[in-house]
Order: structure tokens, then sequence, then C-alpha cells
């Protein structure tokens, strides 16, 4: 039987049955985006504020890069179950300006992510942006990538703490192996 031979109302009942039933079909599947990392999938495990550090604490990270004097709080570690390290940094300016930030740096990814920044007062403003940023090479903020690669981590593992801090100390394994070299 054709369409077109049916009468004209039930033919038009008949297209919008059809028609309403494309409308029912399901949409297309959506493409899903696979994690870089299965460490991505895991619900990070809040880190709680430590206090701000003490004068005596910090720990003094030899660069030859920059002007400006970085120093990580060796008096609150915080070692993760999932190879993170969280830890405060101080980058001091050449001018004497200072600033605070409590930090977490992923060794089996190699990421980072900044919890939260100091302030003048002496306590911590949360930040709002915690996503994890991939730690790339670069003259500006290098002690990332040295602290990736020569301090905090060995290949995709967290050091140990006795060895993390003579690399911090040393500024890094390459140069406690090689004195001269950069």
């Amino acid at each position: 039987m054709h369409l077109l031979s049916l009468s004209p109302t039930l033919g038009a009942r008949l297209a919008l049955t059809c028609l309403l039933g494309l409308v029912a079909l399901p949409a297309p599947a959506q493409t899903i985006t696979v994690p870089r990392y299965e460490e991505e999938t895991k619900v990070d495990t809040p880190v709680p504020l430590p206090p701000f550090p003490k004068t005596a604490d910090l720990v003094r990270f030899p660069t030859s890069w920059t002007s400006n004097e970085v120093y990580v709080d060796i008096g609150n570690l915080v070692f993760g179950d999932d190879e993170t390290l969280s830890y405060t940094l101080l980058v001091r300016g050449s001018g004497g300006a200072e600033n605070y930030s409590f930090e977490s740096l992923r060794c089996n990814s190699g990421e980072r992510r900044v919890l939260a920044y100091g302030k003048r007062d002496r306590t911590w403003s949360v930040s709002r942006n915690q996503n994890w940023q991939r730690i790339v090479d670069t003259q500006i903020n290098r002690h990332y990538f040295e602290f990736y690669r020569d301090v905090f981590c060995t290949g995709k593992s967290l050091e140990r703490k006795i060895d993390l801090l003579n690399n911090l100390r040393r500024g890094g394994r390459e140069r406690a192996l090689n004195p001269g070299s950069e």
C-alpha cells in the first residue's frame, strides 16, 4: 500500500508517527575522551594546609638560571600514597618580594598544581584553580621541571624522604653526580 493512497487523515497520522519515531531515536554516541593517565581517574585525596613555614625549615634550591631565590619548606612535606608530594614553596625575587605557595607534584604523570597561596598575614588563601598541569622544561619557573626530574621523583616514583632532602640541598641528583654540570 502506498502512502499516497491512504486517506488524508490516516496519511497525516502515519507521517506524524514516523516523525515522532525519529525524534525518539537515541542520539548518536558521543566521543569519549580516554584519560591520559590512569591516575587521572582517581579522586584526589584532600591535603590539609600546613602551618606557614619557619625560616629554619626553608632549604634553598640552588639555581643559576634565575635571579630569584627558590626555597622549599622541609618541615611540612606531605608524602601521598599516589606518588604525590605536597610542599610549601617560597620564591624570593631579586628585589626582596616573597611569594609563598602550597603545591603538589605528581611523579607518575609529571604534573603539578597549586593548592594555596600565602598572604602577608602568614595565612593561606585556597587556590581557585587546583587543576593538574603538565610540567614542561621552560626558562620561566624551571624549578618545577628540576624538582620533577632531579629532586622529588626518580622516574615515575616519589623519592625516599632522605634522598629527596639530599637532592634538594645539592640542587638535584645530576649536580651531585657532576658537580660542574648545569
